[in-house]
């Protein structure tokens, strides 16, 4: 069947069997493999190499007759490869190997393939449809996020997806935005998706104050410390969105009961333990959130750093967490939680429950 890849795309490419047409740049390619002299088209097989782009393995030499193919029995020793820049426009064939056989005949040097494995994360984002619109057409693990800044106009830049959160996608930015955004060339940053009015989709990445303070800047707790002083001096929703994009970046402390398995319990208690003598589990040890009670209203405790806690803090387990996996905890939570109570004993902020879905918004 034939095809042309600007006009259907990578992934009638991606891990497909497609036939290219030689031409005179393509030559050299296939100099090194059997019938190399009287081929007219080329096999190959299609994958993606994270930094270089949708990638033709060459695996052999073919000759197309009407519309026949004869493919050759390539060449285990040679690593030949075609970047699909190079054969955009041209008309190439696909070939359905239900089978399994074409695999079978060149399994070996498909299988070197897998060197290229970007991850299970990447590979996830591969399939996700509503990113095509973003990508680069020859680049499909880059695609087009917008950055945004208040004072600044929308500016496009190339991201190459590295990994994927709860909420957002992250990537590394690959060029140097032209206006000041507070990030550079080479940095992780978080980009979410966006429908517009028109129903299109587009990616955008907050880079305001709070969106850009560094994995540093968020570690000891101060920075979020602030924030909660400074909404509770001052409850705008300006305020509000900078705990929550601060929240969205931070890792928070959750005190923890330590939980043994009933089996454990009951070697502990039959066991006749001496002072110093160490009891080693057999099963894993769980840890299980604290809950505290307001009234008739629950809640999930959280905090900044281990100091916050204070004297509460020495009855628990202290387990640290990024804040998004604290909030599926806190949504998985088997209590009915009025919300989660960042630092209750020190000066405390409750995001409350409603307010939880918005990060799939920041």
């Amino acid at each position: 069947m034939g095809m042309k890849y600007s006009e259907v795309g990578f992934r009638a490419f991606y891990h497909n069997f497609v036939a290219v047409p030689i031409k005179d740049n393509l030559k050299e390619v296939v100099e090194d493999f059997p019938g190399a002299d009287k081929a007219n088209y080329i096999l190959t097989y299609g994958y993606i190499d994270h930094t270089e782009g949708l990638t033709l393995e060459v695996l052999a030499t073919s000759v197309k007759h009407d519309e026949s193919f004869i493919f050759g029995v390539g060449n285990t020793e040679k690593s030949s490869k075609i970047r699909i820049g190079s054969v955009m426009n041209d008309e190439c064939f696909y070939f359905d190997d239900k089978d399994g056989k074409m695999y079978k005949s060149y399994a070996d040097k498909i299988e070197m393939l897998e060197i290229y494995n970007a991850g299970d994360e990447i590979e996830e984002s591969r399939n996700m449809h509503f990113l095509d619109e973003s990508r680069n057409s020859e680049y499909p693990d880059d695609v087009l996020v917008y950055l945004v800044k208040d004072g600044n106009n929308p500016e496009g830049c190339w991201v190459r997806i590295e990994g994927l959160a709860e909420d957002h996608i992250f990537g590394t930015l690959l060029n140097e935005p032209e206006q000041d955004f507070g990030c550079h060339e080479g940095d992780k940053i978080p980009f979410y998706v966006k429908h517009n009015d028109y129903k299109d989709i587009s990616l955008w990445s907050n880079m305001n104050q709070s969106s850009r303070i560094t994995a540093e800047d968020l570690e000891d707790g101060r920075v979020l410390e602030a924030a909660i002083h400074t909404f509770n001096e001052a409850r705008t929703e300006k305020h509000l969105l900078d705990i929550m994009a601060i929240l969205r970046d931070s890792y928070v402390w959750v005190p923890c009961n330590a939980v043994m398995s009933d089996a454990d319990q009951a070697r502990l208690t039959a066991k006749d333990l001496k002072i110093g003598e160490e009891f080693t589990t057999h099963d894993q040890i769980r840890m299980v959130p604290d809950i505290l009670q307001s009234g008739d209203e629950f809640f999930f405790p959280v905090f900044s750093n281990i100091e916050a806690m204070g004297e509460y803090g020495n009855g628990f387990s202290k387990v640290q967490k990024h804040f998004l996996e604290a909030l599926v905890l806190a949504k998985n939570n088997e209590k009915d939680l009025a919300g989660i109570v960042i630092n209750a004993f020190s000066e405390p902020y409750i995001l409350d429950k409603e307010l939880w879905n918005l990060f799939d918004k920041i």
